[in-house]
């Protein structure tokens, strides 16, 4: 390609479509770059049995939204699309406490809390940030499990990103005082995580990406980065491949005078290593690459009642949380009717043990409650009978990420979890007792996730750090502005410069940093004298 971007974003999500908006409303000719689809409201499955619309895997020539990564001890759940994560998460977008920000890991020669005060309250207002105001039958099961744990106190309802209104009814937008899209209002209907169907929820093609196309970014989908590659100019030429062709044939070269690496912790983690170590084209990139990884600390389970009169598939993916201990947080979380998929993942609750102890009590129990999980396995609707547990805690553990072949890419290497760093616990107490709980009250059978029984490999769609914000490349990736150390003109803006656990949801967070990272670039005064810099205005009657 000829044209010479200002800057070229590498990826759609959070950090990318933050990035693209702000770049382009100060005049930068912007170009990004998404290896997932462009998709409407009508591209999304009805349910996740659809798993061409549904899930990201190309050699199966599936290419939708939600992909599936098994890493060494870690299997991780994120999007693939333009929007990125924004298409599958479920909505919730929650501050972090001060004493986060306020820990060793983030860099002290900032303050964290009031420097990105200001960004929060912009994020909040771009997503469109409000109470749910509706709890439905599997929010009421959350408020039961607080009040039999003792702990009823700390039930509340979630901060989310969705428009509220009368159902079923177009109207002009009610967040950016008409200038952005038209709405539907939720209907309730569950579908959050598989691809909201009328547009209730705020995805990224809402607010950042709809203005950032309205600023003039030009968004190139279904292309796959593969090198950055400096040139004399001062310049860089990124190289790609087509995504969604079978051989992955050579797609356009573009040519940038800045390059931000926004593909999400696996996306820029792979691509910097690969980039550094197999092409060798970015060489003197710190040697922390891939370093101090971490979860939300989380555990998936989930009780699936036998009452045929209950319905959890109701409402919105993630409707109301609790506060088991001060390290803590349990949110229920739901997929809409007929969205059975995961089922094949549950297996009956066990206790404590090792990849070898763990299964054989699996086993064990299932022969001891034969009855009730064969009644499981042929129940004909999991998804409306059951509540899925996202528990999370903020105490910090970490694992290390490296390039390594695989039996499954044995042509290419890939990011595979290291052996380095501390082992992310797959068995939580809290989490093990709340399952327990919560089946006995709703009159079901309690479940774990198969991947943290067998394999003590616990499961998350919340993955942090590899690409840290440091003082020097002894201790980080990049600077408190987010430039790679060591290259001008190269940041990363996404999750990976997260430096610790949130214990949130950290969609409103990358947000917030990418808020942040946007603002040190001047409005582009050599687009001409006629070029303003685009305010956008909020509603106050958005909810």
């Amino acid at each position: 390609m000829s044209e010479i971007y200002d800057f070229v974003i590498i990826g759609s999500g959070f950090g990318g479509s933050v990035s693209a908006m702000r770049l382009t409303q100060k005049g930068y000719k912007v170009a990004m770059i998404e290896k997932g689809k462009a998709h409407t409201n009508a591209d999304f499955p009805k349910s996740n049995w659809n798993i061409k619309k549904y899930l990201w895997a190309p050699l199966l020539r599936c290419y939708g939204i939600q992909k599936i990564t098994f890493l060494k001890k870690l299997m991780l759940l994120h999007g693939v699309g333009v929007g990125g994560g924004s298409l599958v998460y479920a909505n919730v977008l929650m501050q972090p406490e001060d004493k986060i920000f306020e820990s060793k890991l983030w860099p002290k020669h900032l303050n964290w809390v009031n420097e990105l005060k200001r960004h929060y309250d912009t994020a909040k207002k771009m997503l469109g940030v409000t109470l749910n105001p509706h709890l439905a039958e599997n929010d009421l099961a959350i408020k039961t499990l607080g009040e039999k744990m003792g702990v009823a106190e700390t039930f509340h309802a979630t901060e989310v990103g969705i428009f509220f209104g009368e159902p079923d009814k177009l109207v002009p937008d009610p967040f950016f005082n008409g200038a952005g899209p038209d709405r539907r209002a939720c209907v309730y209907c569950g579908s959050c995580m598989i691809g909201c169907p009328n547009g209730a929820k705020n995805t990224l093609d809402k607010n950042y990406l709809f203005f950032a196309r309205k600023f003039g970014v030009t968004i190139f989908s279904e292309l796959e980065v593969t090198r950055v590659i400096p040139q004399d100019n001062k310049q860089y030429a990124v190289e790609t491949v087509l995504s969604t062709t079978y051989f992955r044939n050579k797609g356009p070269t573009f040519r940038a005078k800045k390059v931000i690496f926004a593909g999400g912790v696996l996306g820029t983690v792979e691509l910097l290593l690969k980039n550094r170590d197999v092409y060798k084209t970015l060489p003197k990139l710190s040697m922390r690459i891939g370093l101090d990884v971490r979860s939300n600390g989380e555990s998936l389970l989930g009780a699936t009642s036998f009452d045929v009169n209950k319905d959890f598939s109701k409402g919105i993916a993630i409707g109301a949380a609790i506060h088991p201990d001060e390290h803590t947080k349990i949110e229920g979380v739901r997929y809409p009717r007929g969205s059975d998929l995961l089922r094949f993942l549950a297996v009956p609750l066990t206790g404590e043990g090792n990849m070898i102890v763990r299964p054989i009590k699996m086993i064990f129990n299932f022969i001891l409650g034969l009855p009730k999980y064969l009644r499981l396995i042929f129940i004909r609707d999991w998804a409306k009978s059951t509540v899925i547990l996202l528990v999370m805690q903020s105490i910090e553990s970490k694992i290390n990420l490296q390039l390594k072949r695989s039996f499954f890419n044995l042509w290419q290497k890939k990011i595979m979890g290291a052996s380095g760093g501390d082992k992310i616990p797959s068995f939580l107490p809290v989490a093990q007792n709340a399952a327990k709980i919560l089946g006995a009250a709703i009159g079901g059978v309690s479940q774990n996730i198969s991947s943290e029984v067998i394999l003590e490999t616990p499961a998350s769609a919340h993955i942090l750090g590899g690409a840290l914000i440091g003082n020097s490349d002894q201790d980080g990736v990049v600077d408190s502005n987010h430039k790679l150390f060591n290259y001008e003109g190269l940041y990363v803006c996404d999750g990976s410069v997260i430096p610790s656990n949130l214990a949130v949801n950290p969609s409103l967070t990358v947000t917030a940093l990418s808020e942040r990272f946007s603002e040190q670039f001047p409005v582009n005064i050599e687009v001409g004298a006629d070029y303003k810099f685009t305010e956008i205005t909020f509603s106050s009657k958005a909810k």
